[in-house]
């Protein structure tokens, strides 16, 4: 993330994952503009790696693909470290790759500590759109600890997202482990497989801690989401997955597979349309399905595998079954695990369970109930908005993916850039009279404040006849700028501004300086690090103020890649050590409560910004074991139907951050 050298509030950029209805939040982190930022254009060669890139990129830098890059990418060995990851993100719009040559439109192969994200411009929700001849997003070879955040992929190839290293069953000792795989936000159609992780063959490379939620898949020739050899701390949840097995290939019709030598939480997805099963289990055991919505399948089918653990048991609980087109809604033909199956509603009058496995011991079937259920309705799904509308019943609307428009008409507004006087370079020969770093020592003063600087302006030299003059000024990395304000004092010469570098400088405007005590105001929209100040004609341009002002660049920094430890796991609720905040929302009585871990205990500087980051609340807070939660709908601050930032800065100099909709 860029370092404005502003306030924190200025520096906060997004990104959205749902959350418990009717709340999306989001935790941000601030990288520091030491790290190094590189930029990928449609030139960059195909293969992204520390010799491509003239330097090894570490944990906390920043690789920027431009909008216009549409030719494929392969990163090698991208390795950043455990709580700073190294950053792939879409720059300048949206970046659309489409080749139907290349295997992968994005392929990362041995990289680690890597988060490919699609939040770099607010008018697209999936910065990326990516089609390729197989595969749409690959993590491949021995990657490990990668994320992948606002990607959308749409092609006919085999695979939407892909993550495994294939071994044949035979994987050497130790069996390679791929960590922290976390997908999420992201948009998968008309691929054969929407999702393919981890090697069906077992045994294979090894998966633990692994979350993919918030994503919608629809449209996919075979499963929507398979997933293999995943061993622990597996989530799957408020998924939206569409119209699976399409192709009708025997075996391959269900819309979401658990593989054999896995275990799974699968909760809050939402299942449709597939001539197939909605799931299809083959896990080792410790898989637990609740809250699911499941329409217009097979329902439930379960089995033992190679790898099952006896001990490891199967629940199906609390999920609502709609349109079921088999005998049965569940099918057991597991002898080995033991399978509990409760409190599910169903709408088709068929037998509910049927055992097949030839073990009458191994289960338990009790309170499922055949009642009239409505179909789920989403907002606008031919303009691919899977959001719920709320026509939905109370129960539907905490499941599926945020959904929401895919394109968005929004600009954000344009934060002041600091000028530090290492960033002021006097050009003229000598050094100037009257230091060119007086053009920017009132930046107190905004222009639109009423104030006026009176500092003196820039003088260039004595004799003051030897134009032209300039003065550069380094912004130290590229920034796509807004807007200059020029405060005019009125000597009646041309000041002109210009951008670019040593070799080629290009006029951005002329500004007449006709006018006395006046701020002029100068719209651009263009991405340099570099600006010249120029007075061509005479040193008579009396400017003694600039203003310069950048868009904030969108990115996400959301789920710092590290191991989650799980204290405590249930069918129904998992519980997980956290150092960050949390937001909790109770539809019964619509509080909105921020719970703060042990680490933060102490004084607090808690503060709610508006989605441009405009301060609607700020106060400290003493944050305590008596008092180790913060009540939002307390604060009576009428919020309207928008995103909101609570943002709090410890006493430490901790930063932690939620994002939330009001509704």
């Amino acid at each position: 993330m860029k370092n404005y050298n502003t306030t924190v509030e200025d520096c906060i950029c997004y990104s959205f994952k749902h959350f418990f209805f009717p709340l999306s939040f989001f935790i941000v982190s601030i990288v520091s503009s030491q790290n190094t930022k590189f930029t990928i254009d449609n030139s960059f060669p195909y293969y992204v790696n520390a010799q491509t890139l003239g330097k090894t990129p570490i944990g906390g830098d920043t690789i920027y693909v431009n909008s216009d890059r549409t030719k494929p990418l392969r990163f090698q060995s991208i390795v950043g470290n455990v709580t700073n990851p190294i950053v792939i993100i879409n720059k300048n719009g949206q970046v659309k790759i489409d080749d139907s040559q290349s295997w992968g439109a994005i392929v990362f192969e041995n990289s680690k500590y890597i988060k490919i994200s699609g939040a770099g411009h607010p008018n697209f929700k999936y910065g990326f759109l990516l089609s390729a001849n197989m595969c749409g997003l690959a993590f491949a070879e021995l990657s490990s600890d990668c994320e992948a955040e606002f990607i959308k992929v749409s092609h006919y190839g085999f695979f939407g997202i892909y993550a495994k290293k294939d071994y044949g069953g035979n994987p050497p000792n130790p069996i390679p482990i791929f960590n922290n795989l976390i997908i999420h936000d992201c948009f998968i159609e008309n691929a054969t497989e929407g999702m393919y992780l981890g090697e069906t063959k077992s045994p294979g490379m090894e998966f633990k801690h692994v979350k993919v939620y918030n994503n919608i898949v629809k449209n996919t020739g075979r499963e929507a989401i398979q997933i293999a050899n995943m061993v622990e701390d597996i989530q799957v949840y408020n998924n939206t997955l569409l119209n699976s097995g399409l192709d009708g290939e025997i075996y391959q019709t269900n819309i979401l597979q658990i593989g054999d030598n896995s275990e799974a939480n699968v909760y809050n997805n939402i299942l449709s349309g597939a001539p197939g099963h909605g799931i299809i289990n083959f896990g080792k055991g410790n898989c637990h399905f609740y809250n699911n919505y499941i329409e217009a399948t097979l329902g439930i089918f379960s089995d033992n595998r190679l790898f099952s653990v006896a001990n490891d048991s199967i629940s199906i609980n609390n999920n609502y079954f709609l349109a079921s087109q088999s005998s049965e809604v569940i099918k057991n033909m597991n002898e080995i695990n033991y399978l509990s199956v409760q409190h599910n509603t169903y709408n088709t009058n068929i037998p509910f369970y049927l055992n097949q496995s030839g073990n009458s011991n191994n289960y338990y079937v009790n309170n499922n109930t055949l009642t009239s259920l409505p179909s789920i309705s989403f907002n606008n799904p031919n303009e691919n908005d899977y959001s719920l509308s709320q026509s939905n019943p109370t129960e539907y609307l905490n499941l599926g993916a945020p959904g929401g428009p895919e394109y968005f008409n929004v600009i954000p507004d344009p934060i002041r850039v600091s000028i530090t006087s290492d960033m002021v370079i006097d050009s003229v020969s000598g050094g100037s009279l009257q230091s060119p770093s007086l053009l920017f020592d009132e930046q107190n003063i905004s222009p639109i404040s009423g104030l006026h600087p009176t500092s003196n302006s820039w003088k260039p030299f004595w004799n003051m006849n030897k134009a032209p003059y300039h003065v550069i000024i380094d912004l130290k990395e590229e920034r796509h700028l807004a807007e200059i304000h020029l405060h005019d004092m009125n000597d009646m010469s041309n000041f002109t501004v210009e951008y670019g570098n040593s070799s080629n400088w290009n006029t951005l405007f002329v500004e007449p300086c006709n006018s006395y005590n006046t701020w002029k105001k100068h719209p651009i929209d263009i991405t340099t690090r570099y600006l010249r100040f120029s007075m061509y004609d005479n040193v008579f341009a009396a400017v003694n103020e600039i203003a310069i002002y950048e868009y904030p660049l969108v990115i996400s920094s959301s789920s710092q890649i590290q191991t989650t430890k799980k204290v405590k796991s249930s069918p129904e609720k998992n519980t997980f050590e956290s150092q960050n905040i949390q937001l909790y929302f109770n539809p019964i009585n619509k509080k909105a409560m921020v719970k703060f871990p042990n680490t933060l205990f102490g004084i607090n500087n808690i503060k709610i910004l508006d989605a441009l980051g405009n301060r609607i609340y700020a106060k400290k807070t003493l944050i305590d074991v008596n008092n180790q939660t913060f009540d939002i709908s307390k604060l009576n601050l009428q919020l309207k139907s928008s995103f909101y930032i609570f943002l709090t800065e410890h006493e430490s100099g901790s930063i932690k951050t939620i994002k939330f909709f009001n509704k």
